[in-house]
């Protein structure tokens, strides 16, 4: 509706400039018919003054009604009537026709009479290019306003189906999530006591509320995450023991920008899946940042033979791409393993 009216006021506002450009040798008398040195060519100032105000409406009018016939009423009228698209097309020729008849012959009959032959057939011709240009100006509106209808058409559709992948994206994560989970709860039901069976069960449902709650959201505050890094980590540390440490080194002044949602657990997973974690050499993670990525780096201890669904880092890295076009960066050296994130500000 927005860009309807926005089409409908600058096709009026061309109406009024080409008017002028037609009546262009006209407004340049005007500055003379307004100040007439004699009482005579006062009179015949005030006549020709009434002429060129009067060829100026009946311009500005002509091309006010073809134009917007052309470029809106015509559909309207089509649609209200449910006319078929060949009468529709007859519709238009006779009632272009008409409009053109009716501001280009009858005025200049009731300007100049019928004796005035000459004056009549240049009025004629006058009116007649003033309703091609209305015609013409009226059809580059109508192929710019389908070009740009196509194009947002076009980019919804993109839209939507970088929607329907990043959620199929973020859908593959919580079968995997959910069979670890699952794991943890056995052995703490099989080895704690009852108290930390209930926290744990308290702590698994924060988790998931946290992923509902995200469900719908491709971005949240670092806070955020790093909050529901805090109760997963929790989880994974009754499973694992004391394996694992995790040093949080992330400045509070990045914590209101944004990352993936489960980012930071994919990391954590990641770590979890590829390394061995032994309680005499317990795996060391740090996270820190820069303005613009967050590293989030642990001791390599590889295992053998891990068996991978692909869900993890290549999972993230694509929803970075379609998310911000960006990408994570995975490096190894020195026995350290490190994925750079982008911060999303």
């Amino acid at each position: 509706m927005r860009n309807s009216r926005k089409y409908n006021r600058i096709l009026f506002i061309s109406g009024i400039i080409i008017v002028i450009f037609l009546n262009i040798k006209s407004v340049w008398y005007i500055s003379d018919l307004l100040y007439p040195q004699t009482e005579q060519i006062s009179k015949e100032a005030e006549i020709k003054l009434y002429y060129i105000i009067q060829q100026f409406i009946i311009h500005l009018t002509a091309f006010q009604v073809i134009a917007f016939y052309n470029f809106a009423w015509k559909d309207r009228i089509a649609n209200s009537f449910r006319i078929s698209k060949e009468a529709n097309i007859a519709l238009i020729i006779a009632a272009n026709l008409f409009l053109f008849f009716l501001f280009a012959f009858i005025p200049s009959v009731l300007t100049k009479g019928f004796s005035n032959f000459g004056a009549i057939t240049y009025f004629f011709f006058l009116n007649f290019f003033a309703y091609v240009l209305a015609v013409s100006v009226a059809y580059l509106f109508v192929f710019l306003k389908q070009m740009f209808f196509l194009k947002t058409e076009n980019q919804q559709l993109k839209t939507e189906k970088a929607k329907a992948e990043l959620y199929a994206l973020k859908e593959q994560i919580s079968p995997h999530f959910f069979f670890n989970t699952l794991n943890s709860l056995t052995a703490v039901i099989r080895t704690a006591e009852k108290s930390d069976s209930l926290e744990f069960v308290e702590k698994l449902s924060q988790v998931y509320r946290y992923i509902l709650d995200s469900g719908d959201n491709n971005i949240v505050s670092i806070k955020e995450e790093i909050g529901f890094l805090n109760d997963y980590s929790y989880l994974l540390h009754k499973r694992f023991g004391n394996n694992f440490s995790i040093d949080n080194r992330i400045s509070s002044n990045v914590l209101d920008y944004k990352i993936p949602p489960l980012a930071l657990q994919v990391l954590l997973e990641n770590v979890t899946k590829h390394n061995k974690l032994l309680s005499s050499s317990p795996v060391k993670i740090s996270i820190l940042n820069t303005e613009d990525y967050i590293y989030f780096k642990n001791e390599l201890r590889k295992k053998e033979n891990v068996a991978s669904h692909g869900s993890g880092l290549s999972n993230l890295n694509k929803r970075y791409q379609m998310i911000c076009g960006k990408e994570i960066e995975i490096s190894e050296k020195n026995n350290e393993f490190c994925v750079k994130i982008p911060i999303i500000k």
